[in-house]
């Protein structure tokens, strides 16, 4: 079915939010030509602070993903190198040059399943948003922003709180995104985006449990 107000297609709910407006001139604004990675990590940094333009500048960026793919694998090894490397120090019975090369291909293979499960993660977020609530938006649509601002997860690294934090600070830019470029209802966007971000924030506490 499609919503004859706002041209939203949906299947079994519609949050219709009205007469699509136009773009501003600010969103409609080309990317800049050439190697930017400093227009792409102030462009990070203002989704992660909920800016609804640039997550919608972002998602229809072909170049974001490269970029976004890039500051996710600065994150993402930072985060190794503060929690899987000092447990594989302690555990590598070897030293010398093999150790370097056990932590390379460790931090490699920490790198791929840490890959793995966020493609997962936005590829289910953005499943259930479509299938359910008539999502309009597209998986890569979705994970030019998604990658821009997955940094925030390098706040698990805070002692104590880390946790916590970093998953209220994903939980809430992944609600802003799929809000934006999926186009359905912010309680939609949250429960999704909640629901998904507890189960694999639960699977992670409990793999060390089955190791």
């Amino acid at each position: 079915m499609k919503c004859t107000v706002c041209g939203q297609e949906y299947g079994v709910a519609h949050n219709c939010a009205g007469v699509v407006a136009s773009m501003t001139q600010e969103e409609a604004a080309p990317s800049p030509d050439g190697f930017a990675p400093l227009y792409y990590l102030r462009l990070a940094f203002s989704i992660v602070r909920w800016d609804d333009i640039s997550i919608r500048r972002a998602s229809r960026d072909s170049k974001a993903v490269f970029y976004g793919a890039f500051f996710w694998a600065i994150a993402a090894t930072i985060i190794l190198l503060f929690t899987a490397v000092p447990q594989m120090l302690k555990t590598m019975p070897i030293s010398g040059p093999a150790t370097i090369i056990g932590l390379i291909v460790g931090l490699i293979v920490g790198l791929v399943i840490m890959g793995i499960i966020t493609f997962v993660q936005l590829g289910l977020c953005h499943l259930i948003a479509k299938w359910f609530f008539g999502a309009t938006g597209t998986l890569i649509g979705v994970m030019r922003p998604l990658l821009l601002g997955w940094f925030v997860n390098a706040l698990i690294l805070i002692p104590v709180v880390g946790t916590l934090a970093a998953g209220i600070a994903w939980t809430a830019v992944l609600m802003l995104v799929f809000e934006e470029v999926d186009g359905i209802g912010r309680l939609q966007a949250f429960l999704i985006s909640a629901g998904i971000n507890v189960c694999f924030i639960a699977l992670q506490f409990a793999m060390p449990m089955k190791h």
